[in-house]
């Protein structure tokens, strides 16, 4: 009986501290999650949130992708993302930098949301089959990516602050190994991009929205 309750003391301080170590992770997701809800309501007042240029647009952004080859699409999603993935990596630099790095999955999900609701209020089912085909499979990916690249940034921002009265910190070994998770972050982007090159090469001329 003694050594159940050890054991299931074990799991328990385990359990702890995933959920310890994974808070960040949570709190990025959650402000993701606000995105969505935000940009999702926006589009529902349309006329007090979402004026007709943005509507404009959003509307040229899709028929733009209508019949786009798979280098032009591969390119116009990785500028995008690499923007974003950018603006992480340059942000976990700064010392200060985790206030605005956490803005950054809100911005995330407000894209992800005004657009995917738009899509469906003006295009009905049409609009959802082209969400799940062409618009939702990257952009959920790249939300996950840039979250990932955002948490990065928070350890390393945070690193950074608290070497600042630390002459003797292992600066250069933090900035290699941030360098190296970047790294392997943008490899992911760029075969996100890619995904999203196919899918709208393939998916994207059965729907007409012009």
């Amino acid at each position: 009986m003694k050594y159940k309750s050890i054991k299931l003391n074990k799991q328990l301080d385990s359990f702890l501290l995933i959920i310890k170590e994974s808070r960040r992770i949570v709190f990025l997701l959650c402000l993701f999650i606000c995105g969505l809800i935000i940009g999702s309501f926006a589009v529902k007042n349309n006329d007090s949130l979402l004026s007709g240029q943005l509507e404009e647009i959003i509307k040229s952004a899709i028929l733009k992708k209508e019949g786009m080859s798979f280098i032009n699409a591969f390119c116009d999603s990785l500028i995008t993302d690499f923007v974003f993935l950018l603006l992480a990596f340059s942000l976990g630099l700064c010392a200060i930098g985790i206030p605005v790095i956490s803005v950054l999955p809100l911005i995330k999900g407000f894209s992800v949301g005004i657009t995917g609701s738009f899509i469906y209020s003006e295009y009905s089912v049409k609009g959802v089959c082209y969400c799940l085909l062409v618009f939702f499979p990257a952009q959920i990916l790249m939300s996950a990516i840039l979250i990932i690249a955002c948490n990065e940034g928070f350890y390393m921002s945070a690193d950074l602050f608290s070497t600042l009265n630390n002459s003797a910190s292992n600066e250069k070994n933090l900035i290699r190994m941030y360098l190296t998770r970047f790294g392997v972050l943008l490899l992911f982007t760029i075969a996100v991009s890619l995904l999203d090159g196919a899918l709208t090469r393939l998916f994207s001329s059965f729907f007409a929205f012009g």
